[in-house]
């Protein structure tokens, strides 16, 4: 068996199937461990708890007799204990898991489906079964003029050598809220734009009153907007829109509209038995594996 992907998803499939009796080759391309330790869940929940304790700190000042002083002195600092703490899981969690699993071999390298072969860098690998454990990356939204502006997606806005003075978050889901959110408790100037509620899959009685949350601690919440184009100025960048919110400027752009599957380039798996190695019910799973499989 071949797992193309040495993420979370990826290892998990490829020691069950160790596990199981199988020979699996685990296919890694760039750094391993995925998303979740590299660029999504440890670094930023670890920010966002460094926020939450500002936040905490500045909150305490509601009751008498007690000070509220906390504040970020160096967010170097802090971005690099961040970094620290990613280096050391990804090597726990990951690179020394490997050698305690016999039927497991890691294998750095693109994968591709070509001629009813699988393909390895250069090489065709002989596979019984494939898992496509790929992962995704950010979706990038059809707004006039979005291809002229330099924009950060949820990875470059955790490695960020500096804090902006103000940000415009597109999108209102879980990403944009929280990372909004969180730097609007380290001192940036917040401005959430999306086209319906905040979290639109949850309750609406959720998105109003996460609202009336976000706007208390001084996040401006821009809802139900039509997005007109996105430019850039000499200040950073300006986003028009239609509805209550006219124009929005801030230093910085930050797109949280979703992701998109790393699939592009993967050929033809067709003449394979290709699961996907994501959660769903079955219709999702049939969608996936057809654009996974016929993405040139």
């Amino acid at each position: 068996m071949a797992v193309i992907g040495a993420g979370s998803a990826g290892f998990s499939a490829a020691i069950a199937a160790a596990d199981l009796g199988a020979k699996v080759a685990l296919v890694g391309h760039g750094t391993i461990g995925g998303t979740c330790v590299n660029v999504g869940c440890v670094p930023s929940k670890t920010l966002i708890r460094a926020a939450e304790a500002v936040h905490g700190g500045l909150a305490a000042a509601r009751f008498p007799g007690l000070g509220g002083a906390v504040q970020m002195d160096d967010w170097s600092v802090l971005a690099a204990s961040k970094d620290d703490l990613v280096t050391t899981l990804r090597q726990k969690k990951y690179v020394d898991l490997l050698p305690a699993y016999d039927g497991v071999s890691y294998i750095e390298g693109k994968a591709r489906f070509a001629d009813g072969a699988l393909i390895v860098g250069d090489a065709p690998m002989k596979v019984g079964k494939v898992i496509l454990a790929m992962g995704a990356h950010a979706a990038v939204p059809p707004i006039p003029g979005m291809d002229s502006v330099p924009y950060l997606t949820s990875t470059s806005a955790l490695a960020l050598d500096r804090l902006p003075k103000s940000l415009l978050v597109i999108g209102g889901g879980v990403i944009g809220v929280e990372l909004g959110q969180m730097f609007s408790r380290l001192g940036v100037d917040v401005t959430i734009c999306c086209r319906s509620r905040l979290l639109p899959e949850m309750d609406p009685e959720v998105s109003a009153a996460l609202k009336n949350y976000l706007e208390a601690e001084g996040v401006r919440v821009c809802a139900g907007v039509g997005y007109q184009r996105i430019a850039q100025t000499q200040s950073g960048v300006e986003l028009t829109c239609e509805g209550h919110c006219d124009t929005v400027a801030a230093e910085q752009v930050l797109i949280a509209t979703g992701r998109r599957p790393n699939s592009d380039g993967l050929g033809d798996c067709q003449d394979f038995r290709v699961w996907p190695g994501i959660m769903g019910n079955k219709e999702s799973h049939y969608v996936t594996t057809q654009r996974a499989c016929h993405t040139e």
